[in-house]
């Protein structure tokens, strides 16, 4: 006669995985990748949207390179710049009016310098990032919410946070093999969700 597993036991393997020093993924998602949604809160994503306004805002007042060649991401008051200018001043100034902002915490200046900005290829970037979207969304191992990518000229810049590590590499790896990425630059972090804890500290 068949009988349900003891609880204590499978607590027991999960904690002597841990002990052995065992880094096996356990997935932590719904097997539906629709059901995901942003662990940021609503606060939270009201800040960052306002420190985002008031970067442009102040790009435009200071002059700084051409706001389209410029695109600007705030995930929990870390700033991402990314984009491409012809010169290193103007890669400077951004980062300077970045930083100046009101709330800001961390500047991330991924601003390319390129000879001539007018020649990265767009429409080529554009397939990229929804190339990318599309198999991250499809993970079930991968909470793309709780993430951003951009492509300039091919290269694919990660930004956000992730629960875990193996979270986090596999997203890496779904951007790596995404058909026109030359290059992945992560910036992603890696944190649990405020007021929780991973399955290993409810372990222990």
């Amino acid at each position: 006669m068949l009988t349900a597993p003891r609880p204590g036991l499978l607590v027991g393997f999960m904690a002597l995985l841990a002990l052995t020093g065992c880094d096996r993924y356990v997935p932590i998602f719904h097997e539906d990748p629709t059901a995901l949604s942003e662990d940021r809160s609503e606060e939270a994503k009201q800040l960052d949207d306002r420190i985002r306004g008031d970067i442009l805002s102040a790009f435009v007042e200071q002059e700084v390179g051409t706001l389209k060649n410029i695109t600007v991401d705030v995930y929990e008051r870390d700033v991402l710049l990314i984009g491409a200018v012809t010169g290193p001043e103007a890669r400077a100034t951004a980062g300077a009016v970045a930083a100046a902002t009101e709330g800001v915490g961390n500047v991330i200046n991924e601003i390319q310098v390129v000879q001539d900005s007018s020649l990265r290829d767009k429409a080529e970037d554009l397939s990229v990032e929804n190339r990318l979207k599309t198999s991250l969304r499809e993970s079930t191992e991968v909470n793309s919410f709780n993430l951003r990518w951009h492509s300039v000229n091919g290269v694919v810049y990660m930004f956000g946070r992730t629960k875990s590590q193996s979270e986090r590499d596999k997203a890496l790896g779904i951007a790596r093999a995404v058909k026109g990425v030359k290059d992945v630059v992560d910036r992603i972090v890696v944190r649990p969700p405020d007021g929780t804890q991973s399955w290993l500290e409810n372990l222990l």
